[in-house]
């Protein structure tokens, strides 16, 4: 299975742990005052104090802070998000200003964007088995959740892009399969009204209250196996978060639902 191609890669964001800084950044745009954003084919001016560091011929990456991403689960600050815009090849550099051209564009770059080193990412594929209804979740597997989906989703489905709270410190790569999935909730009596029968019924209703006691009480302590949303294979790893695709939904997927290494 080819999960992402370098040009779907090129765009899939990131969270990183701290605020990156901004040595080389877009100072303005092509056509500025008719225009706001840039996309390829269109020049950009860049600005910073490292930007006379910079090589003519060069390809750098373009990225946009979008904010700090908290834990669904914990509450506690993970890291900032990134998005991916574009990628750029350095034309002219000047000791304070370099002028570049946009190569590709995830989406209109603008006036602020960061300018990165560029290192392009391979494709990623997975061959092995996919989760079913029934798939057994390792008891002490690697275990966290889904932090954030890609462009702020927070119904997620095969093909979505989404952030994970493991990363290269926990063992992950690029090609490892994370199976999500969620408890059962807890036992609500009154589900078992549903199956009550109607009063036209042709006999009584069973209503030894001690039976019904003794009914719910058990249920309260049932002992369930989680419920299997599907899977998601990393697409690429930090140090302590990770960016994944879910391949495979057997149900809507939501942020906080948890995932575990298969």
């Amino acid at each position: 299975m080819k999960v992402a191609i370098p040009s779907e890669m090129a765009c899939i964001g990131s969270i990183q742990e701290g605020i990156l800084p901004l040595d080389t950044y877009v100072a303005a745009v092509e056509m500025e005052g008719l225009a706001t954003l840039a996309v390829e084919g269109q020049v950009l001016y860049l600005n910073g104090p490292k930007v006379s560091a910079l090589k003519a011929g060069e390809t750098r990456r373009v990225v946009r802070p979008e904010g700090k991403v908290p834990d669904p689960v914990t509450g506690s600050d993970v890291g900032y998000h990134y998005t991916d815009i574009g990628t750029i090849k350095i034309v002219t550099v000047e000791q304070d200003h370099a002028t570049a051209m946009v190569l590709s564009s995830c989406q209109g770059i603008l006036k602020g964007d960061v300018v990165l080193p560029f290192n392009p990412k391979p494709a990623v594929e997975f061959g092995g088995d996919l989760s079913s209804d029934t798939t057994v979740v390792p008891e002490n597997g690697l275990a966290s959740s889904i932090l954030l989906g890609k462009d702020d989703l927070r119904e997620l489905s095969a093909g979505s892009i989404c952030f994970l709270g493991l990363g290269s410190h926990d063992g992950v790569k690029p090609g490892d399969r994370l199976v999500v999935f969620r408890p059962y909730p807890d036992f609500n009596s009154k589900d078992m009204i549903a199956a009550k029968p109607g009063s036209d019924a042709t006999y009584p209703s069973f209503g030894l209250w001690s039976y019904r006691f003794t009914v719910n009480s058990l249920l309260r302590q049932r002992k369930l196996p989680p419920q299997i949303l599907g899977d998601i294979i990393v697409l690429e790893a930090g140090d302590r978060t990770s960016t994944g695709k879910i391949v495979n939904s057997l149900s809507e997927i939501h942020i906080g639902d948890l995932i575990v290494k298969k």
